[in-house]
């Protein structure tokens, strides 16, 4: 009998046990899960930690865009107001310019008409060398004289030049060919220009020789007396001899003033 209540006994006490152990094992078992579950969460949070990092450096990165984008464009502006300001300036300057050079205009134009004038009189009462020439250039000044396309810095500019080539005519000798009425009579002729100071021909033959007289505004003969001077001049002008003196007549020069 005690035997037996002794063996109940360990059979109690091993059923005990084995129930502890069962029971232990679930408690592990759901410990395990409670921390897996932890794990999970925590590396699900951790995976959103790492996103909203990511996104706010990315945000960080695009604000330090923003910032130099904002800076380039604030200096970019602050140039082109600059530049605004100065070209405000020069078309300020331009308009007063252009209201001075009105002013200007009253007084400049009547200056251009009387150089223009006095340009014409002074071919007028000079020796009639280049006649075409010299009045082709003086009826493209009148003609530009009024028309509005030309600048008056364009047409004091035209003006100055004619002025330049006509004074450069008193300081140089010229030999040409041409055609000259003589008593009434059309003859073939070489010229020899001696500055502004007189006007000779000379006909291809030598036979006939001459010279402009400003007293009487016409040709007077100089018969065979000049004709080796002249011949002389003519090939000193054509550069066919070189510099040398030579005996011709010269008239009083007439002073002109604009």
């Amino acid at each position: 009998m005690k035997t037996n209540l002794i063996i109940l006994c360990s059979f109690l006490s091993i059923s005990l046990l084995a129930q502890s152990v069962s029971e232990n094992e679930k408690l592990v078992d759901q410990s395990i899960a409670n921390q897996s579950s932890i794990i999970e969460s925590l590396q699900s949070v951790q995976k959103r930690i790492d996103s909203l990092d990511a996104e706010s450096k990315k945000l960080t990165n695009d604000y330090k865009d923003t910032i130099v984008e904002y800076e380039i464009l604030k200096n970019y502006d602050d140039q082109l107001e600059k530049i605004t300001e100065s070209q405000f300036v020069e078309i300020k300057s331009f308009i007063e310019q252009i209201e001075s050079l009105d002013e200007t205009n009253k007084y400049v134009l009547p200056l251009l008409e009387r150089m223009v004038v006095a340009l014409r009189e002074l071919i007028e009462i000079d020796v009639p060398f280049l006649i075409d020439e010299r009045m082709a250039r003086l009826e493209e000044l009148e003609s530009i004289l009024y028309q509005a396309n030309f600048s008056t810095a364009e047409k004091f500019r035209k003006i100055y030049e004619a002025y330049q080539i006509e004074n450069e005519y008193g300081r140089t000798i010229e030999a040409y060919s041409s055609s000259i009425s003589v008593d009434g009579i059309v003859l073939a002729a070489d010229f020899f220009r001696l500055g502004r100071l007189n006007l000779f021909y000379r006909t291809p033959d030598g036979k006939e020789t001459g010279y402009w007289d400003k007293q009487v505004n016409n040709w007077q003969h100089l018969g065979g007396k000049y004709a080796d001077d002249i011949e002389a001049g003519l090939k000193i002008a054509y550069k066919q001899a070189p510099p040398d003196f030579i005996n011709l007549p010269v008239m009083e020069v007439e002073r002109w003033e604009i």
